[in-house]
């Protein structure tokens, strides 16, 4: 019998397909959080939950106090009054308050917490669910604060690596922009009296100074309209789907940005089909949290698969998108039957992986933007500097 085939369709997948960028079938009700609005539909209640909205150490302790007070056998309900007396922030006690009031008329907590996808995606509600029904609750929530407050960590990383130059960048842009603006007009005026020949390198520079002094509202404008658009079209639908395909294209942040998808992949997966939870279920869930929708295409793709028959890393040996030794490791796996132990030691070596290439993108690219910024310095620099040279030699 093949692998997986006795195993129920979920339905309700959407016929992707493998091709990117372009036009990709979505139905509605089939989009994935990160390409989909949710919510409540009270306004006020909108406005408060965006103020207010808990921080990831807040759920992360959240869940852990819950699951303490679960394990000590104290009523579901009576957990949650207790901890809104706790030095929580408002954020956090107003969405103790409403779970709690869910759970009053009837609701169980993987029901009450589905009302709340911002706080708890699919994945944690599955996996709460399947705690509820084994009785093991308290593990579960357990196990979900140490997940989430490892992906708060790695992302952590992650962004501390590509904010690292951005931020160089833009200083540099600033310091230019200044430079061009408020410095060299008044350098301009004295080298063109001068009547010494410049270099075509001062000729530029004058020139940048001089369209930023007498255009600077349409620099202004169109930096504006840019930085707008660019906004605008990539909180489209299909905005979303081509910047993720871009940013995992993009040389050294893209590699990146892949180790962490991948580390997402398998533990997310692992812990779906650790937790029992149907393996066409798992991939579908999975898919909606990766948050890119290129990976969101691929695992549709497995999950139409393995409801054939067929094995996942069958689907990953197909796609860019997955190296080769994760689909031929998941593989070995899925032969053996010891899928989740798999899926856990990929998730460790990208998890390491990860951790390695940020330490080693600082280490380099503090060095390259020291020597970027240093040419960039030397030759405004220079282009001043021997002007004046040469001016104050022919007095």
């Amino acid at each position: 019998m093949a692998p997986y085939s006795n195993l129920e369709s979920n339905g309700g997948i959407i016929d992707s397909k493998l091709k990117i960028p372009g036009s990709f079938p979505v139905r509605k009700e089939d989009k994935p959080e990160f390409l989909s609005e949710s919510g409540e539909s009270n306004f006020t209640q909108k406005i408060e939950d965006l103020f207010n909205r808990p921080k990831e150490k807040e759920i992360v302790t959240l869940l852990r106090e819950l699951s303490i007070l679960v394990e000590a056998r104290v009523p579901l309900i009576r957990a949650l009054s207790t901890m809104k007396n706790q030095n929580y922030t408002v954020g956090v006690v107003s969405l103790i308050t409403r779970v709690c009031k869910k759970i009053e008329e009837g609701k169980s907590l993987s029901e009450a917490l589905e009302s709340f996808p911002k706080e708890f995606s699919p994945l944690y509600i599955n996996v709460i669910r399947a705690g509820e029904a084994s009785g093991r609750l308290e593990r579960v929530l357990n196990y979900l604060a140490s997940y989430r407050e490892k992906q708060f960590e790695l992302k952590r990383k992650i962004m501390g690596a590509l904010m690292y130059p951005l931020i160089i960048s833009l200083s540099f842009a600033g310091v230019f922009v200044f430079l061009m603006i408020f410095v060299m007009p008044t350098l301009t005026k004295t080298l063109s009296e001068s009547g010494v020949k410049l270099p075509w390198t001062t000729k530029l520079v004058m020139a940048v100074s001089g369209f930023f002094v007498g255009y600077w509202y349409l620099v202004l404008f169109v930096v504006v309209l840019i930085a707008l658009g660019a906004f605008y079209y990539t909180h489209t639908e299909e905005g979303k789907k081509q910047w993720d395909f871009i940013k995992i294209k993009i040389p050294i942040s893209g590699s990146l940005l892949q180790y962490m998808y991948m580390n997402r992949f398998a533990e997310n997966l692992g812990m779906l089909l650790g937790e029992s939870v149907p393996i066409t279920q798992s991939l579908e869930i999975t898919g909606k949290i990766m948050g890119n929708y290129v990976y969101y295409n691929v695992l549709s793709e497995c999950v139409k698969e393995v409801q054939k028959g067929k094995m996942i890393s069958g689907v990953l040996e197909k796609s860019p998108y997955f190296p080769n030794v994760v689909s031929q490791i998941l593989r070995v796996g899925e032969e053996s039957g010891k899928t989740v132990d798999t899926l856990n030691k990929i998730a460790e070596y990208y998890g390491r992986e990860v951790d390695n290439m940020t330490q080693n993108m600082m280490t380099l690219i503090e060095p390259v933007m020291i020597l970027l910024l240093g040419v960039g310095t030397a030759v405004i620099v220079a282009s001043v500097i021997m002007p004046i040279y040469n001016m104050a030699g022919a007095i």
